[in-house]
């Protein structure tokens, strides 16, 4: 049986890469720019991630020069680690007489003046000047403590990523939005998908609180091959609702066989092969048309242009075909929305960009899981 539409809506939501655990050598301190070796092509430019690492973030996310890191920051000056303020406020020679090699105060026991006395153990000592209150190691409270940040990646032919502030800034390279890892030595740590969901964030903490003390195989390999992943990460990662719909079209038309014993399997390409055959629901094709001019609650349809990066990796992905879409029950029409729900792969995308007619495009794709008919009110 054929299932057939004239217009409608669609929506894409695609499947996430794994989240990956990397060791400090992952970041290319000694490049410029300084890059991380991710080492997984399902990550794209564009994408949002988060960055993870129980010891704190090798980025300053508080904007006092520093990163979010207390315990990552160098004790020499001229070392290989940035220094923290524990050590930044003294530009003097390294001697014997210098701060660097007197007893820092382990606690406060009297004030007199401009003078602050400390007792470590039997022994007291008194600093003035640009050396009161001066600890030999950095703390929270001098360089902030953050655990996770989050980014838009710009993704090299090497799988290399760097991050910047917001996904436009990531795909067109603009350096002044560009956020450059500090030079310091963080523990271990994670890389993934975004998402502000606390179930979420709580198992990346718990996943990167567990790969700290290890020693990793290589600089980066996926999450999973190190760890058993918190049940976190599928709870989300494995929901089209959580994960967001993020691409959509308005649809010329489109074709949706779901009769899977007479599929005709050439939508699917020498990439899968008769292999995947057995996992096929459906099977069918689309146009969809491309207008600049408006918007769909607040992202506009050039969107659907990413079709073409989903047709090139290959990328499973949850689609809505949508027979109509927040209607109100005005005018006797029936209120809610009304669609067809399954993961798709997606192949030969194309896009009609001529100068003199509308933007227009077509899609194949196969479907891989169950086809189901919702309702929304």
């Amino acid at each position: 049986m054929a299932l057939l539409g004239n217009g409608g809506i669609l929506e894409l939501s695609r499947e996430w890469p794994e989240p990956m655990a990397l060791a400090l050598d992952a970041i290319s301190f000694g490049s410029s720019p300084v890059q991380i070796g991710l080492n997984n092509p399902d990550y794209w430019t564009g994408d949002r991630i988060l960055l993870a690492c129980a010891s704190g973030v090798p980025f300053d996310t508080n904007d006092d020069g520093y990163a979010d890191a207390p315990g990552a920051h160098g004790i020499y000056r001229g070392g290989e680690w940035l220094t923290g303020p524990s050590r930044a406020y003294y530009t003097g020679p390294e001697t014997d007489a210098s701060p660097f090699y007197e007893r820092f105060p382990a606690y406060l026991t009297t004030q007199d003046g401009n003078n602050l006395t400390t007792q470590d153990g039997d022994q007291f000592f008194v600093f003035t000047g640009q050396d009161q209150g001066k600890y030999f190691y950095n703390r929270t409270s001098d360089t902030g403590f953050a655990t996770q940040f989050s980014a838009y990646i710009h993704v090299d032919a090497l799988d290399r990523i760097r991050l910047f502030t917001d996904e436009l800034s990531a795909h067109n390279l603009v350096t002044e939005n560009e956020i450059t890892p500090l030079r310091v030595k963080v523990d271990n740590f994670i890389i993934t998908r975004y998402s502000a969901n606390s179930i979420y964030t709580s198992a990346v903490a718990t996943a990167a609180n567990n790969i700290q003390p290890l020693i990793l195989p290589s600089d980066s390999q996926s999450l999973s091959s190190v760890i058993s992943l918190p049940a976190g990460f599928e709870a989300i990662s494995g929901s089209p609702d959580e994960r967001g719909w993020l691409f959509q079209a308005d649809l010329k038309e489109w074709a949706l066989d779901i009769d899977a014993a007479n599929l005709d399997m050439t939508a699917i390409g020498e990439a899968f092969g008769e292999n995947t055959k057995a996992l096929v629901r459906g099977a069918g094709t689309l146009q969809f048309l491309v207008d600049h001019k408006t918007s769909y609650q607040g992202q506009d349809t050039t969107a659907v242009l990413r079709l073409v990066l989903l047709t090139q990796n290959y990328c499973k992905t949850s689609a809505k075909f949508y027979l109509y879409k927040n209607r109100s029950d005005s005018f006797d029409e029936i209120a809610g929305s009304m669609y067809y729900e399954c993961d798709l792969l997606l192949t030969n995308s194309k896009v009609n960009i001529r100068f003199d007619e509308a933007i227009t495009g077509s899609a194949d794709f196969v479907a891989t899981g169950e086809i189901g008919l919702k309702v929304t009110n």
